[in-house]
């Protein structure tokens, strides 16, 4: 109901935020190119709007990856543009919104997505969207409660 038509879990997963990076085209592109040639999969990719000559961003992984994270991160020297080194934290889950109704109505779904949530005391870390699906990232141990307030939210 309300464009949603299916919630899935993805759990165990870890955040990787690099902040205030020197801002080229390749800013991004380059931290994803190590983490691809050293194997590690990679979702949720968020980049912010730039801020005078930096820009920042966070994606998400399986926390399962983080030795090959660590290895990527040091052997490449990506932080070399950025004024602090990435930042790696586990203990998060991903809870996919589905609809075929999303396209049309993304703004509403993912309005009613952040109240439930808000509502329930549950913070959104990251949350990304796409024509079909609205993935949004928390805290691991609030993984139950989040799945249960969208559920009510959703009516599912």
């Amino acid at each position: 109901m309300y464009g949603v038509s299916k919630i899935n879990i993805e759990t165990d997963l870890m955040m990787i935020s690099v902040q205030d990076v020197v801002f080229r085209g390749n800013s991004l592109s380059r931290y994803l190119d190590i983490f691809a040639e050293t194997g590690v999969v990679v979702d949720m990719i968020s980049q912010s709007a730039p801020h005078g000559t930096t820009i920042d961003f966070s994606f998400t992984a399986s926390s399962s990856d983080l030795p090959l994270v660590m290895k990527a991160i040091s052997a490449a020297n990506l932080d070399k543009d950025a004024k602090a080194s990435p930042l790696i934290s586990v203990g998060y889950s991903k809870l996919n919104l589905f609809g075929e109704d999303i396209k049309s109505q993304s703004v509403a779904v993912a309005a009613r997505a952040l109240n439930a949530l808000a509502m329930a005391g549950i913070e959104v870390l990251l949350i990304t969207t796409s024509d079909l699906d609205i993935s949004l990232l928390v805290h691991a141990e609030n993984e139950d409660a989040a799945y249960e307030a969208l559920k009510k939210a959703y009516e599912l």
